[in-house]
Parts: structure tokens; sequence; C-alpha cells
């Protein structure tokens, strides 16, 4: 276990997110090691679900061979929208390219109440934002808990939301669910994917118990698949 007293990310469909979202940022990764004072760069290239397995890129410079036939647990670290995120994993090198099994828990810390849940890689969810009677906005909902979303929108809407304003109507349509529509207010808002994206988060507001109820049994059935 990692010797860090924050919030680790644990839970396995959490932790496959993670790593998928990591991939698809292609941050260079710091690989260090206990045993020896050697440190490397790499990438992460795939993330396997099926198989529980990563590979990344070929390491610069190649870690050294007693290393790699000790087995010798690495710790990868990298930033993240600017939040560090560092995990354990044994290594094994195949012709040059670094193989782990996914770690059982990732450092990553995250300031909120409520357990924030992923949802860009599940498909069948529709969010939109109603800013008027004629003006929609598709985005995409990266995440949500019982307090906030995040939602992802093409960067030409950037300018369109502030820190602090109140947005009256969202919907969203979670998959085998009821759609909803909650207001929320603009917490923070940052550029992704080298500026061709906006990823906003809301603090939901005044929350009504059913959509709670809808929100958490999304959340408990979409974990156990």
């Amino acid at each position: 276990m990692l010797n860090i007293n924050s919030v680790l990310v644990n839970n396995a469909l959490e932790i496959f997110n993670l790593l998928k979202n990591i991939q698809k940022s292609k941050q260079l990764i710091s690989l260090s090691f206990s045993s020896l004072p050697q440190y490397c760069l790499t990438s992460l290239l795939e993330v396997h679900h099926d198989t529980k397995t990563l590979i990344f890129d070929e390491p610069n410079p190649l870690p050294s061979s007693k290393l790699t036939d000790s087995k010798a647990k690495a710790k990868f670290t990298l930033k993240l929208d600017q939040l560090p995120i560092i995990f354990e994993a044994n290594i094994i090198l195949n012709n040059n390219e670094l193989h782990t099994n996914f770690p059982n828990e990732i450092y990553y810390p995250q300031n909120r109440n409520h357990y924030r849940f992923s949802t860009e890689y599940i498909k069948d969810i529709r969010a939109t934002v109603f800013l008027s009677s004629t003006t929609r906005l598709p985005c995409e909902l990266l995440n949500i808990s019982l307090d906030g979303i995040c939602l992802r929108f093409s960067y030409s809407y950037a300018k369109l939301f502030q820190v602090n304003q109140l947005v009256d109507d969202i919907y969203i349509e979670l998959p085998n669910q009821n759609g909803f529509s909650i207001s929320a207010k603009v917490q923070n808002a940052r550029t992704v994917k080298n500026y061709s994206n906006i990823a906003v988060g809301l603090q939901i507001q005044q929350q009504k118990p059913g959509i709670e109820k809808v929100i958490q049994q999304f959340i408990f059935q979409t974990e156990k698949v």
C-alpha cells in the first residue's frame, strides 16, 4: 500500500477510468524505484480491461537488468489537470515495452465532499445545457456525484461559462434511469485536449431526494458490472 495519508482511489471501475484518462492525456510519466536510485520517463500506451494489464512506452533510459530481473516494484508519478497521481506496480520489460498489472490503488487527491464517479467511458449517457429557450448546448458528462458534475463542451463555448455563474437548466439521462433536470453553479472551468474542449465543474444546487436516488442507483449498478 502507498504510504500516503490522503485520498486513494481503490474502486476497480474508477481505477480503470483514471488509467484511461492518463492514457488519453499522453503525459510523460516518471518511473522510479525504491531499491535503486534510477529514474526513467515513459508514457502509458494501452489499458486492457479484460486482462487488467498496462503497456507503457519504452522507458528512457531503460531500467537496469538488475531491476527488471528482480521484478522490482516501481512508482509511477505524473500530474493530470494539475493534480498529482501516484501508483505502484511490479514491472516486466518485454521487447523494450514495459508491462504491469493494474495497480490496486491510485493516489489522486480531490477536494470533494462526495464520491465522484467517472462517466467518460460509459455509453448511453446524454447531457444537454439549456442557457435559454433558444440556446441549447450539447456536452459530455465526465463525472457525477451527489453534489456536483463535470461537463465537457467544445472550446467555442468557453466564454459562456464564468465562475459562480448559475446554470438553471441542465438535463441528464443516465443509462436505465429516468432523465432529470438540475441547476448548478460553475465552480471552475479549464481547457482540455490542447484547447479543443473546455471542462466545466459545477456544484448542484438544492438537490432533490428523487434525483439523489437516481444518481446513487446508477453508480451502484454500474460499479457492479
